[in-house]
């Protein structure tokens, strides 16, 4: 099962506009389920799950999920993201999400620019790491 859990990229797209990103990935990479922060009201008929703080988005994964956070300084290279139920965890332009993970939970896209060019929209990085995990 492959869970993911982001934050809204609401100063650069509408809600809806990054859902249609979204959209498209469900069927490609067989994503279960989404989990927004914060909620957006105009996507309540939408069949996500959303929440007012990304805590409470992460207490709502099953405890046997990998949570794997996708981030610029993350510790892991995406190519050691575990098999099995996983969590992809992201950030969005703002807010990253380093406080909340342990560094094993931590991984990063290496780019062929220095580390202030690694930053990546969350569709763009999640679409990478599974791409990655399917291509193994």
């Amino acid at each position: 099962m492959i869970t993911v859990v982001s934050r809204w990229e609401s100063t650069q797209l509408s809600p809806m506009q990054e859902w249609q990103l979204w959209r498209q990935m469900r069927g490609a990479f067989g994503i279960t389920r989404f989990k927004f922060v914060p909620v957006m009201e105009e996507m309540n008929s939408i069949d996500i799950d959303q929440y007012e703080t990304m805590e409470e988005a992460l207490a709502s994964l099953p405890e046997d999920t990998a949570r794997c956070f996708l981030e610029p300084s993350g510790y892991n290279p995406i190519s050691k993201i575990p098999q099995g139920d996983i969590a992809l965890i992201l950030g969005n332009t703002p807010q990253d999400n380093m406080s909340y993970a342990n560094v094993n939970e931590t991984y990063v896209i290496y780019t062929e620019g220095s580390t202030q060019h690694n930053h990546l929209y969350a569709p763009n990085a999640a679409a990478i790491a599974l791409a990655l995990r399917y291509g193994q």
